[in-house]
């Protein structure tokens, strides 16, 4: 057993710390939900497109975990989870976008600029977010020849291969 596989379960907590604390209390901030109002649609995007990184932070130290200790399973639920986040951030950031058209002609003309700016931003943030979870997804991948520690691999034919190890 590696020292890896012993961090593994630490990093892993501090992980889902990472994704989950940051996600709960922008989403009690929020409170009292007004899912009908476009406002409410384009602040809470705005928002929650603030404390993204940080999840992303805590995905990046679990798939490291995951993939520094070989743990093939927990390596695949990551990608998995990686690719239903930026699956989510697709749509969000499609919302997000029809909001802020939606949103635009309630907005008082001399606060224009900063709406655009909020607008631009909060996009921008969603976009970078998602193509982090894309590169983790892809990241999320051990090589087909990962075996155990002190083993060769095994060639075809059954015989080892001494060589490259």
């Amino acid at each position: 057993m590696n020292n890896y596989r012993q961090l593994a379960p630490g990093a892993y907590l501090v992980a889902f710390l990472l994704v989950f604390i940051p996600l709960f209390d922008a989403s009690l901030s929020l409170a009292p939900w007004h899912l009908g109002s476009s406002q409410w649609r384009f602040g809470a995007f705005g928002l929650l497109s603030n404390a993204l990184m940080i999840p992303a932070a805590g995905a990046l130290i679990a798939v490291a975990a995951a993939v520094a200790a070989g743990q093939v399973r927990m390596v695949k639920v990551l990608a998995i989870f990686c690719w239903f986040v930026v699956a989510v951030l697709v749509v969000s950031t499609v919302l997000f976008a029809l909001d802020a058209m939606q949103s635009r002609r309630m907005i008082n003309p001399a606060m224009t600029l900063s709406y655009y700016v909020a607008s631009a931003t909060a996009l921008g943030k969603l976009v970078l977010g998602m193509l982090s979870f894309v590169f983790l997804a892809r990241g999320s991948r051990l090589d087909r020849n990962t075996t155990r520690e002190g083993t060769a691999p095994i060639r075809a034919f059954g015989k080892r291969d001494f060589a490259s190890s």
